[in-house]
């Protein structure tokens, strides 16, 4: 299967691998690229996401990091800094739990190791909607638990792009990211590199006492809380300036 990925920055700049939420593309990642300028950054489109293909369902996350190697031998890429949101916080901890030897560091924001009886219920919804209403009920229904109320008061037009772009997914594609995501079950005691949970401050899909407990079960880890939604890195960017880069940053070795 040919997966898309695509590659930026200085060819002596630091590696990073940036992980995308679940509907996301590699695109998504566009407003954080200007913080970023002294990595060598590394992005890809996983099965079902972005330019790939939406192969035969079920997902699980062994495919999803299955795509994600395939990635790191066709690009060569080296030990590397990783930063993931929502689902792809899921799949970067699946990543250094597993691969603890390819993985400097770990930023995981707004995201679990395994859903909780509460948020499967919530993911749910997502599913069911998708399949009574269709693409733009799907995202109706999880608007309210994704965007902080800043961004939708402040920025409709963002909240109305994404709207349009919901159909951008095959139904196949949705059925399997979302119940791949149901199934969502990573052990994270094989994590050796330092990690930085981020969660916003509205984060109502994967609040700040799920992320505690999460915080509980990782080893050299910390838990900062940030501006915005459950989309915080993408609402604002600039948390890469202020939190993300000096972390990866004092935990960098030549």
């Amino acid at each position: 299967m040919s997966i898309h990925w695509q590659v930026a920055g200085p060819e002596d700049g630091m590696p990073l691998l940036l992980l995308n939420g679940l509907f996301a593309g590699l695109d998504s990642w566009e407003p954080a690229m200007p913080h970023l300028h002294e990595f060598r950054v590394l992005r890809f489109d996983a099965r079902g996401q972005g330019k790939s293909p939406a192969p035969p369902i079920p997902y699980t996350v062994d495919d999803w990091l299955a795509d994600l190697e395939q990635v790191l031998i066709e690009s060569k890429w080296p030990p590397t800094h990783v930063v993931g949101i929502s689902h792809g916080g899921s799949v970067g901890l699946a990543f250094a739990a597993y691969k603890p030897e390819r993985v400097l560091s770990l930023v995981a924001a707004d995201c679990c190791a395994k859903l909780s009886p509460l948020l499967k219920l919530k993911i749910n919804t997502w599913l069911v909607a998708h399949r009574v209403g269709g693409p733009e009920h799907r995202f109706d229904i999880a608007t309210p638990w994704v965007w902080s109320a800043g961004l939708v008061r402040s920025q409709p037009d963002l909240v109305a792009h994404y709207r349009q772009r919901a159909g951008s997914h095959s139904d196949e594609a949705v059925e399997g990211l979302l119940q791949g995501t149901l199934a969502c079950d990573v052990d994270v005691q094989g994590i050796q590199a330092p990690v930085l949970l981020i969660c916003g401050e509205e984060d109502v899909l994967t609040p700040a006492w799920e992320m505690r407990e999460l915080l509980k079960e990782i080893d050299n880890s910390r838990l900062v809380e940030v501006r915005g939604g459950h989309a915080s890195l993408l609402e604002y960017p600039v948390i890469f300036s202020e939190t993300i880069v000096p972390f990866l940053r004092a935990r960098h070795v030549e």
